[in-house]
């Protein structure tokens, strides 16, 4: 990779807090996906695809379901504006559908109101994805000379912020 003299590394190397560091390597992983990627995504749509995928695996879906047969049980649990976010969440669904990477069911057979399943051209964007972040990891720790250490510190701090994201989505009560 070429290595570019830019005013902002000093700035960088000078940085005290790992938010920033975080995402700085979040906005450079996007921005690679977006350019590499063979079908046009927005930032927005490859993080949804992502989720899709990740909630069409059965554990997640079995846990959607679950969720959201309580909350219809419980109508006085139901969060304000429940209905809208559910709209603004389909209507962003769509947005992949029209795209041709997921199909979206409405009233699947299994009680969620809505459900999705991705198409051949979405497992094939996957693999896609998953080799690119691969590239794009391969380019940014090319000079890294303890990867090893790098991935043990990260896992360390993984760990609790998994537990949060846990904690937090468990109070939301929501099923999109």
């Amino acid at each position: 990779m070429n290595k570019i003299k830019h005013p902002h590394n000093d700035i960088i190397n000078n940085l005290k807090d790992v938010n920033t560091l975080i995402s700085l390597l979040e906005t450079s992983k996007m921005a690679y996906l977006k350019a590499n990627l063979s079908i046009h995504l927005h930032e927005s749509e490859i993080k949804l695809f992502k989720q899709v995928v990740k909630h069409d695996k059965k554990h997640h879906k079995n846990v959607r379901i679950k969720q959201y047969q309580q909350l219809m049980e419980n109508p006085d649990q139901i969060p304000k504006l429940y209905e809208l976010h559910q709209k603004l969440f389909l209507k962003r669904y769509k947005k992949l559908e029209k795209k041709g990477i997921i199909e979206v069911i409405e009233e699947p057979d299994n009680g969620l109101p809505y459900d999705f399943v991705i198409t051949d051209k979405g497992q094939e964007l996957i693999k896609e994805i998953k080799e690119k972040e691969l590239a794009w990891e391969d380019e940014i720790s090319e000079d890294l000379e303890d990867k090893e250490e790098l991935l043990k510190l990260l896992k360390q701090i993984a760990i609790p912020a998994m537990q949060i994201s846990y904690l937090l989505k468990k109070q939301q009560k929501g099923v999109y």
